[in-house]
């Protein structure tokens, strides 16, 4: 009776300060992520004005193909990630990293285009002016930055058991929905600009995820 009454009496000592939370649910960051990609969006648009030539059939192939693209990267790390943040017993998926390397594909094939190009011209310029125009970059790791904090707000209500991919999955999605967002407001749709300087953000929000994020969301 009283191993009964001292195992009641630990049992109540352990539970008397728990509080009921309400339940972190995938959707929950899927809607968060997705607003702030919005938010990011309308700043952009309040900042440097909405490109017109996308309505107006001026955007080129490519730019389209790139956009598609970070899309994919973005919707696929989004939903890896909040995922991640609610672990469970089952097999991992691997579309972040599959479509991180379709992505990969863009610089690539842009530098290939371009060495095709310059060396068909003998007083061509040197690559494409419009790939140095780098602070399109700057401006999608800005827009980026809402995405990663929304990840990170939705990270902490979780419990990601793996910090580091967590990291790595803030990183591509807050990249690439970053660059997805100031991209409606980039007039520049060549192939060296939008397949290259549009696709480093990502690659560089990747690497600060990894570096940055595990030690805003460890336990």
């Amino acid at each position: 009776m009283t191993s009964s009454n001292n195992r009641e009496a630990l049992i109540a000592s352990l539970t008397q300060d728990l509080e009921p939370v309400a339940r972190v649910k995938p959707a929950h960051g899927v809607m968060l992520i997705g607003f702030a990609t919005l938010i990011a969006a309308a700043a952009s648009i309040a900042g440097f004005e909405f490109w017109t030539g996308m309505l107006t059939g001026e955007a080129s192939g490519f730019f389209w193909i790139s956009n598609g693209l970070l899309l994919m990267v973005g919707l696929a790390s989004t939903a890896a990630l909040v995922s991640n943040a609610l672990p469970r017993v089952g097999s991992r998926g691997d579309a972040p990293e599959w479509s991180a390397l379709m992505l990969g594909v863009l610089p690539v094939a842009a530098i290939l285009t371009l060495l095709s190009v310059e060396s068909g011209h003998e007083h061509a310029g040197f690559f494409d002016s419009a790939l140095w125009y780098w602070p399109c970059a700057a401006a999608s790791l800005g827009a980026g930055l809402l995405v990663g904090i929304a990840a990170v707000l939705f990270l902490r209500r979780g419990a990601p058991v793996s910090l580091e991919r967590s990291g790595w999955l803030t990183g591509l999605a807050a990249g690439a929905l970053g660059t997805l967002a100031y991209g409606i407001t980039c007039p520049l749709d060549t192939i060296g600009h939008v397949g290259i300087t549009h696709i480093v953000p990502v690659a560089i929000a990747a690497v600060i995820g990894r570096l940055v994020i595990p030690s805003l969301i460890r336990w």
